[in-house]
């Protein structure tokens, strides 16, 4: 799944996401991608403050069908603007989410974030 980046169409992808898990209850769903969002204030590192109404949203339509996020293991960030000469901003903006049938199925599912390159870390 690609999240909306510019945040005008994310209520209507999600609402086809809630269609499908609704017409397909009891089924196993995943749902992995760049879904353009961050759901804690502690995703968001930079120069500007995390988006809270955009947070708390998110987070209800991911509870509207029912997903829980899987965690990650490594970096904690997967997004970054590049904009090293400033103060550039670092996001978790990729997912992998699953509702409980997903979860009962297959317990031992284990997502791993991939580093970035030196050149994009954030300095610790």
């Amino acid at each position: 799944m690609y999240g909306d980046p510019h945040h005008l169409k994310t209520t209507n992808i999600w609402q086809d996401v809630a269609t499908f898990v609704l017409q397909n209850p009891n089924i196993p769903t995943f749902c992995m991608g760049d879904l353009n969002n961050i759901m804690h204030q502690n995703e968001k590192s930079g120069p500007t403050p995390a988006n809270a109404t955009r947070i708390q949203n998110f987070c209800c339509l991911v509870k509207n069908c029912g997903f829980f996020d899987l965690g990650y293991s490594d970096p904690v960030y997967t997004w970054t603007n590049k904009r090293f000469t400033t103060n550039p901003t670092f996001q978790r903006l990729d997912r992998c989410l699953a509702n409980a049938e997903w979860c009962t199925a297959f317990p031992r599912t284990a997502v791993f974030h991939l580093p970035m390159s030196t050149a994009t870390t954030p300095p610790s």
